[in-house]
């Protein structure tokens, strides 16, 4: 007998914490605590969580969080998929494969353009999810900052209730954010501290040790002072802070105080339709497309037996993305291919796409304070 395949029920919230907890390990409660936003015992949150039922049991269980990417002025809403667990005595059944490709028909049949998730790459990549994206690992010391001639200014502790304000308020004027619908309880995650100043907040976890700063804003371009600023509070004499590479100009200015950086991936990325992807960037796309000639090209992204097609114009310096090839040329991209070209991974064939490749590629950031 096939596997009921649901959402979950209410009654049923205690079963399904002893069901995560058994599958990965994890203390208890340690989903509530460490994800508040998303493991919320509440009846508008049941739709994201994806179970197979077998012999009236749960078995195993994927996550599906939308979360709004906001980047460079665009609005993209993303499925982020979570808490992929299946029982050990019921592993190898084909339970993992059956709730991933019923998640990619809700994203499909929901209109979200585009999945991420984090995990292991050889276990997603048969779905069409591949390692995409591009941000900074920065190293940032106390001998870096003073030869920079940074100064800290003075930071202060605060719970979630008293910083949520402030944050909901400065955190809005991120180029590169993700739209938190229950930013208090994002605050509230399991090791999160917060910190204010004057000149805007910091985000940091680690209670022991150099802090890692999970995200930092300044109203007066002050990052490196705030960084500065916490790690005086933590008796530290370095913190390692993240930044996307599209967010040029916070990114110009904790650099110049870096002692070291490294580049990483922002995830595993799966394009769920290619066209609302695309055309949700137009107005990205058309701003670097002022140099380029009129042309247009057909793209077919090929997942299994399934092609999904868009056409790009480009007519004086405007982009325009429409579904369906309507255009004599004509290049098809395996589904993880297309993710690492448009979203920026290695290694890409971008040469396929001819003068499209500058337009390439798409800005997109999920700080990892926001991760599913």
């Amino acid at each position: 007998m096939a596997p009921i395949i649901r959402c979950l029920k209410l009654e049923e919230w205690d079963v399904f914490m002893r069901f995560l907890e058994r599958c990965y390990g994890h203390s208890r409660n340690y989903f509530p605590h460490y994800y508040p936003q998303l493991y919320r015992r509440e009846e508008e949150a049941l739709s994201s969580f994806i179970v197979a039922e077998e012999d009236g049991k749960i078995v195993s269980h994927v996550g599906l969080f939308p979360l709004e990417l906001v980047s460079l002025g665009t609005r993209v809403t993303a499925g982020g998929i979570g808490g992929v667990a299946t029982l050990p005595e019921e592993r190898n059944k084909g339970y993992m494969s059956m709730l991933l490709k019923h998640a990619g028909s809700v994203m499909k049949r929901k209109g979200l353009p585009l999945s991420v998730l984090w995990g292991d790459r050889q276990r997603y990549y048969p779905f069409g999810w591949d390692i995409a994206g591009v941000k900074y690992l920065l190293t940032i010391t106390t001998r870096s900052l003073e030869r920079a001639g940074v100064k800290p200014v003075a930071v202060e502790e605060v719970s979630p209730e008293d910083a949520i304000s402030k944050v909901e308020s400065i955190h809005s004027s991120l180029k590169m954010r993700v739209e938190r619908k229950n930013h208090i309880l994002t605050l509230k995650k399991q090791g999160v501290r917060i910190w204010l100043a004057n000149e805007g907040y910091v985000i940091s976890s680690g209670e022991i040790g150099p802090p890692k700063i999970l995200e930092v804003v300044s109203k007066e371009g002050r990052e490196p002072e705030l960084v500065m600023g916490v790690m005086e509070r933590c008796f530290g004499d370095s913190a390692s802070v993240e930044v996307n590479a599209f967010d040029v100009e916070r990114l110009e200015r904790l650099l110049n105080a870096a002692s070291y950086w490294e580049i990483v991936p922002e995830g595993l990325f799966r394009i769920i339709d290619v066209t609302s992807l695309l055309k949700a960037f137009e107005k990205v796309l058309s701003s670097r497309a002022e140099m380029l000639k009129d042309c247009e090209l057909s793209l077919g992204l090929k997942l299994g037996d399934n092609v999904d097609t868009t056409t790009i114009f480009v007519n004086n310096g405007r982009v325009n993305v429409e579904k369906g090839r309507l255009s004599k040329n004509y290049v098809e991209l395996d589904e993880r291919e297309a993710v690492r070209i448009f979203l920026g991974g290695t290694p890409p064939n971008i040469k396929k796409l001819g003068e499209l490749s500058m337009l390439l590629p798409l800005p997109v950031h999920v700080p990892s304070l926001d991760h599913v």
